[in-house]
């Protein structure tokens, strides 16, 4: 898997450059997905209170709080559910347009059987009030497939007027894990193919996907004529993940047909081109009488055939071998004639 970071700049501006948020109403809650940071403030948020409406019926609010300049966000738990953590952290109130604010935030997180009617929200988190920073909401065993609301409230004292602040969130665990995994990286050799075998949820797809028999489906096979990255995605509720998977593809052996071991310096030994790559290689050379002269599985510089068997030199001639090398889970075998010639 490919991490990608992703840096975040902070403007501020004027007070006269804020807007009211979009997300001020529980119907335009901001869509959070499972490990993607999202940076956002509540500057100028209002607070509806009435009865059935998205923010709360009373000034006690939703369950553990006064309602002071909401703000809305949601998110849809995977298949199984469980465990959610929320962070919210960062928090900035430098840029409040009252300067006798707060700088301490509050939160919960609800649940809604009928979306944003107040009467049907329950509490389904721990409670956060008036905290300066490094909020984190619990909420535990939750329903899967299923979306939740997190309101993020600005909070007040006697003295200091409701809190406008800049924040980050971060939503973790079990319950929004994304469940993508683009499988382990391959070996295959020239001119074969081989299957992926994806695992995701959502709507999929494969890129790039030239080289795919088809890009929608978890398990394409691939035909790359290169050594190849492919990237799954999956996109569930509007949150896309990704998952990576390379499928290399091996150099083919060069084979020289004839060495020459008189001691010179030159082709005095077999020199396989690229077998370097396949370190489990086995080589058998036989003569013509189909006996062994040389066998040795890894076939390195110190290992490298130089007409002899068992420390003998052999006679000029030709001689038989075979090559098997596995890559992938499957095996490829090379034969021929190997001269030698003193």
């Amino acid at each position: 898997m490919k991490f990608i970071w992703t840096c975040f700049f902070v403007l501020f501006l004027p007070i006269s450059s804020f807007l009211q948020p979009v997300n001020d109403n529980c119907i335009n809650a901001t869509n959070l997905c499972a490990g993607q940071s999202v940076i956002s403030n509540n500057f100028l948020a209002t607070s509806s209170i009435c009865a059935g409406c998205e923010d709360g019926a009373v000034q006690t609010g939703n369950f553990c709080f006064e309602l002071n300049n909401s703000v809305w966000f949601a998110f849809t738990t995977n298949d199984l559910g469980g465990a959610v953590t929320a962070t919210i952290s960062n928090l900035n109130c430098s840029s409040d347009t009252l300067p006798s604010a707060n700088n301490e935030l509050q939160a919960v997180i609800v649940s809604a059987s009928i979306p944003c009617d107040e009467s049907t929200y329950e509490q389904v988190s721990n409670c956060i009030s008036a905290e300066a920073n490094n909020l984190i909401l619990l909420a535990n065993n939750l329903t899967g497939s299923t979306t939740y609301y997190m309101q993020i409230d600005g909070a007040e004292t006697s003295s200091l007027s409701a809190s406008e602040c800049g924040f980050s969130i971060l939503l973790s665990g079990e319950g929004v894990d994304p469940n993508i995994n683009a499988g382990d990286d391959l070996s295959i050799f020239p001119g074969e193919t081989i299957a992926l075998s994806g695992e995701a949820n959502g709507t999929i797809s494969w890129s790039p996907p030239e080289t795919l028999s088809n890009p929608s489906q978890l398990n394409p096979t691939a035909s790359p004529i290169s050594t190849t990255s492919y990237l799954l995605s999956s996109t569930i509720n509007g949150c896309v993940f990704e998952d990576e998977i390379v499928v290399f593809v091996l150099n083919p052996l060069s084979i020289p047909n004839t060495i020459t071991p008189n001691d010179d310096g030159y082709n005095d030994v077999w020199s396989i081109g690229n077998i370097s790559n396949y370190p489990s290689a086995q080589v058998s050379v036989y003569d013509r009488w189909g006996q062994s002269v040389f066998k040795v599985t890894g076939y390195t510089n110190d290992k490298r055939w130089n007409g002899t068997n068992n420390g003998l030199r052999l006679p000029s001639g030709t001689y038989f071998y075979i090559i098997e090398l596995k890559a992938g889970g499957v095996s490829k075998i090379y034969n021929g004639t190997i001269n030698i010639i003193r």
